[in-house]
């Protein structure tokens, strides 16, 4: 397969986030949901599982489990509302909606500056922290929320929400040549926010070439490469 035509071999997080959002074709494109089972997004969510599951009750809330379940809940918060909304709009366009419910930087930023204005306002006023409380509560899970202003040092987690975005988008977002192509729009512009990740240029528009020819093998050709350098790149990161 090109995606692992470099000698890498996916880890077990990529493997786990390929079988829950499957594997994004022309044809048949994957659920867009890339940025919340993205390995660093998983790997927050476990840790967010593991404090609040099992070390709050046998160690109590304190400082230690309070800021790990906020810097956790920081990171996953954004991306896990992203993807929510990008499943509700893959449902709307599969009813007829003449929408793309790919991953958007607009759509990535609105999230992470919208968890980042609930994260502070429940830190900082005690009405806003029983809101989301009863919030909480009516979806089945009881909860307390105290303010409290040093939790706010755990802002700069949302940066990392950011890079898990960003780090999406570069690899080509779930289901975007599939909208473009059903759409009917032209891929160059459509593409701009894969450059503003930091893809090479050169890679966008021969991709974006390909959707606007609509030659499909061509375009999963392209999608396969693009996931095999992101495989490639979490090897040479991995320690040995």
């Amino acid at each position: 397969m090109p995606a692992e035509g470099n000698g890498a071999r996916p880890s077990i997080f990529d493997r786990l986030r390929r079988g829950l959002r499957g594997v994004d074709h022309a044809v048949a494109p994957a659920l867009p949901l890339g940025e919340a089972v993205h390995p660093v997004a998983l790997a927050a969510a476990a840790a967010l599982a593991a404090n609040d599951w099992l070390l709050k009750p046998r160690l109590g809330p304190g400082l230690v489990t309070g800021k790990l379940s906020d810097l956790a809940g920081l990171i996953v918060a954004p991306v896990a509302l992203s993807a929510a909304i990008g499943l509700v709009l893959h449902l709307a366009a599969r009813l007829g909606a003449r929408i793309d419910p790919s991953l958007s930087r607009g759509r990535l930023l609105a999230c992470t500056a919208a968890t980042g204005a609930v994260f502070a306002a429940v830190k900082l006023d005690p009405a806003a922290g029983r809101a989301l409380a009863a919030l909480i509560a009516a979806l089945g899970r009881p909860a307390a929320i105290a303010p409290d202003r040093t939790d706010l040092a755990c802002l700069p987690a949302l940066a990392i929400a950011l890079w898990i975005g960003r780090d999406e988008l570069r690899r080509v977002p779930l289901g975007r040549p599939a909208a473009l192509h059903r759409l009917g729009r032209p891929a160059g512009p459509a593409l701009a926010d894969v450059r503003w990740a930091g893809a090479p240029a050169a890679r966008v528009d021969a991709l974006a070439a390909a959707i606007d020819a609509w030659d499909p093998a061509e375009i999963d050709r392209r999608l396969a490469a693009c996931a095999g350098r992101a495989i490639a790149a979490q090897a040479r990161l991995a320690p040995p």
